[in-house]
């Protein structure tokens, strides 16, 4: 619960600085019940619009802590500042180490062929997972490195219905 009231005035500090024009990147790491969830938060504002993204990882760790499951979501949302419109892109995606990777498909979970665009988001995940405290007993901020933040960015920036069958797009 403490985890879940950080990252909710972490993404209202971020929505006040997105407004001030500044380039913001956040990642949290922390206990969530038995797993283990990262949250990064990326927003880059212009003089029109804001674009607002979150990758939100859960872990599900054996007894030895070794991570197991993961449940990934992948978040996008462009606003305008004038007109308040926005346009925002879902994808809810969760595999076992090993197994097929499953995506959220209209309220239910549909066995997905790997692809570049699947991979490239597995990559993504695990280069995150791989550069935080997964141990952490309490949330905890962490920073990203460059390269993995870009990768990052860029799987949110590529969220398509064209790689990503099971995309929901919300306006």
């Amino acid at each position: 619960m403490r985890m879940i009231l950080n990252l909710l005035v972490s993404i209202c500090l971020l929505s006040v600085s997105a407004l001030s024009q500044e380039r913001i990147r956040k990642g949290v790491v922390g206990p969530y019940g038995d797993q283990v969830r990262i949250v990064v938060a990326l927003i880059e504002p212009s003089q029109t619009s804001y674009k607002m993204q979150s990758m939100i990882i859960d872990v599900n760790p054996d007894k030895s802590g070794q991570p197991t499951s993961f449940l990934v979501d992948l978040t996008s949302t462009v606003r305008s500042l004038s007109t308040g419109e926005k346009i925002q892109k879902i994808l809810l995606l969760r595999w076992k180490k090993p197994g097929e990777i499953e995506l959220r498909c209209d309220g239910k979970w549909v066995k997905q062929a790997s692809g570049p665009a699947l991979d490239n988001i597995v990559q993504a995940t695990k280069a995150v997972i791989q550069s935080v405290p997964l141990g952490s007993k309490t949330p905890t901020e962490v920073s990203l490195q460059e390269d993995i933040e870009r990768k990052a960015s860029s799987i949110l920036d590529g969220l398509s219905t064209e790689t990503l069958p099971c995309l929901r797009s919300l306006n």
